[in-house]
């Protein structure tokens, strides 16, 4: 995170005060319904665009992948352009990609525009918002700017899918990223009214080689999982990919640690995976997001492609999930000074699971939005508990000039599990569904043989173009209608169940993980050493970040996280970013 000093014209600023914090708050909420539009519009897409399920969900999945490959990146570069300028990059960036995708006549377009720009968009505002409420607003003022920033959030996290859901039923898709559109370029028109921040010394350089290392071992990964719905974990192409872009990410990490040594700029420093509150919290974060972002992918696909709803209908079966997320993040973060906090993280991925067992009950071919409300609900509260712990647990336990990297390595890492989520969860979907109505079309003695691959065939089409609509529309004999329905049914929910049953394994995985972070209080001083290097994570040594009282984290809104601290520096430090 950035240190600034408190604004010089601090009074000035005051007038103008609203205006600047609309101009962010602004800013705030496009980027915070974003995904959510795409998600409840699943049905929508596949049928304007003439694509399929597993093309919506590339996208959903390249857009979170961009952000968890540059948001280091956009931090960084936010440090060398100054943060104003940074701010206004990414919004023209974001104005041109929305816009691509509110017009977009096909996939590629809407790709290019959404996942590519809005992502590379988002990466470069995000970091910048922080560091802008630093520079324009002080003390009381400050605080109160962020809880503004907060609601904005909490709002757009808990009631987008609505918004984006009532859009898209009543007028379209294409309507919100217009309205996005319009946002970005009255919030454009208004920049010139923000505070820039003092400029970084010393300049810092970015690692073009770390920047292009990373981007494309991250995405040969993910883009093998993508591929596994259709060509299945064996085939020679999926694991290809998948192990070259392990090669290069390990390559990565070697480049990074020599490129330390030598004390040249790198993108990530790996000492600081020393503290065992970055190496073993990071892929439990990964896996909160991985199950959320799994579930915001499924409910929709689920009520589209089964129970028939509309896009509005699916926001408000989400709302259970967005209540339950926002309760426990707010109201619990407190408990981690009373409770350790590896303790309730691990209460929270056992929930996670139970929650998954309930919702995966509840699935079923004729099953009303309420029915799934008890198991999104208490996926929800699990979430909200994990996420109002594990980022204070994970910036507490490192150096005081190591919380502005490891702030940046969160957002990584909520960005990776979110895309992994969406990859694996929407794999397991379409390859479990899918295969269990081949087997059942090929054991059905009512179908005719020479009927029974036309049949399964046509049974893929109602999944994957998420519209539970097609499937009465398939021609089939009347005498087999009744068995075709039931095929189907039971081959969706065997799918379905599938891939919660993927994420509550996740989460119980999770769970084990978690007894490698530290096992004491936040604040509280670990003797038994809770880093690598053998120094106490939460201790009260000068160097520690006491993150209760420097952070404030709204852990509704995954990516998102904003530094509250009133520090004395002269100058701003390099690699600001957000998480």
């Amino acid at each position: 995170m950035s240190e600034t000093p408190e604004p010089a014209g601090a009074s000035s600023i005051e007038t103008g005060s609203k205006v600047v914090l609309g101009i962010l708050a602004a800013a705030m909420f496009i980027y915070v319904v974003d995904t959510t539009i795409m998600n409840v519009s699943i049905s929508a897409l596949v049928e304007d665009l003439n694509t399929t399920v597993g093309g919506v969900q590339s996208a959903i999945t390249l857009y979170t992948l961009t952000m968890a490959a540059f948001m280091l990146t956009g931090g960084k570069l936010g440090d060398i352009w100054g943060p104003k300028q940074a701010f206004r990059i990414g919004l023209v960036v974001y104005g041109i990609g929305t816009t691509m995708t509110a017009v977009a006549p096909n996939l590629l377009v809407l790709i290019i525009g959404w996942s590519v720009l809005e992502g590379l968009g988002s990466a470069l505002i995000v970091p910048a918002i922080n560091t802008l409420v630093r520079a324009n607003f002080a003390g009381p003022t400050r605080a109160s700017a962020y809880g503004v920033l907060f609601g904005v959030a909490a709002a757009g996290a808990a009631f987008g899918p609505l918004i984006g859901g009532w859009l898209t039923t009543e007028l379209s898709w294409r309507v919100a990223f217009a309205a996005e559109a319009a946002i970005v370029v009255i919030v454009l028109l208004a920049s010139p009214k923000l505070v820039d921040a003092p400029p970084v010394t010393p300049r810092p350089k970015l690692d073009l080689g770390g920047v292009a290392l990373s981007a494309s071992g991250l995405a040969l990964v993910v883009y093998g999982v993508l591929q596994t719905s259709t060509r299945g974990w064996s085939d020679p192409f999926v694991m290809g990919s998948i192990a070259l872009g392990v090669v290069i990410l390990i390559t990565f990490w070697v480049v990074s640690a020599r490129r330390e040594r030598a004390g040249l700029p790198v993108l990530m420093h790996p000492s600081i995976f020393r503290h065992r509150a970055i190496n073993a919290g990071l892929p439990i974060l990964s896996t909160q997001t991985f199950a959320q972002a799994g579930l915001l992918f499924l409910v929709p696909l689920f009520t589209q492609s089964v129970l028939g709803f509309t896009a509005f209908e699916t926001g408000l079966t989400l709302l259970p999930l967005s209540v339950g997320v926002l309760a426990t993040s707010t109201l619990t973060p407190p408990l981690g000074k009373k409770i350790p906090p590896r303790t309730i993280i691990q209460a929270g991925l056992v929930l996670l699971f139970v929650g998954g067992f309930l919702l995966a009950s509840d699935l079923d071919s004729d099953a009303a939005g309420t029915d799934l409300a008890p198991g999104l609900l208490v996926g929800g509260l699990a979430i909200g508990l994990i996420a109002g712990q594990l980022p204070n647990l994970i910036l507490s336990g490192v150096e005081q000039d190591e919380a502005s990297e490891a702030s940046g390595l969160q957002g990584t890492a909520q960005n990776l599990g979110m895309a992994l989520g969406t990859a694996v969860i929407g794999t397991v979907i379409l390859s479990v569904a899918l295969g269990s109505i081949e087997r059942q079309v090929a054991d059905s003695t009512t179908l005719p043989t020479d009927l029974q691959a036309e049949v399964a065939d046509a049974l893929e089409r109602p999944l994957e173009s998420a519209n539970a609509d097609a499937l009465a529309e398939l021609d089939v004999p009347d005498s087999a209608r009744a068995e075709v329905d039931e095929i189907y049914a039971d081959g969706t929910i065997t799918g379905f169940r599938g891939a919660v049953l993927a994420g509550g394994v996740a989460a119980l995985i999770g769970a084990l993980l978690a007894f490698r972070l530290p096992g004491t209080r936040l604040g509280e001083s670990d003797a038994g050493g809770a880093s690598d290097d053998g120094e106490a994570v939460g201790s009260d040594g000068p160097h520690r970040n006491e993150t209760l009282e420097q952070i404030v984290r709204n852990p509704t809104i995954a990516k998102l996280q904003f530094e509250m601290a009133d520090l004395d520096a002269p100058t701003r430090s390099p690699s600001s970013t957000t998480g």
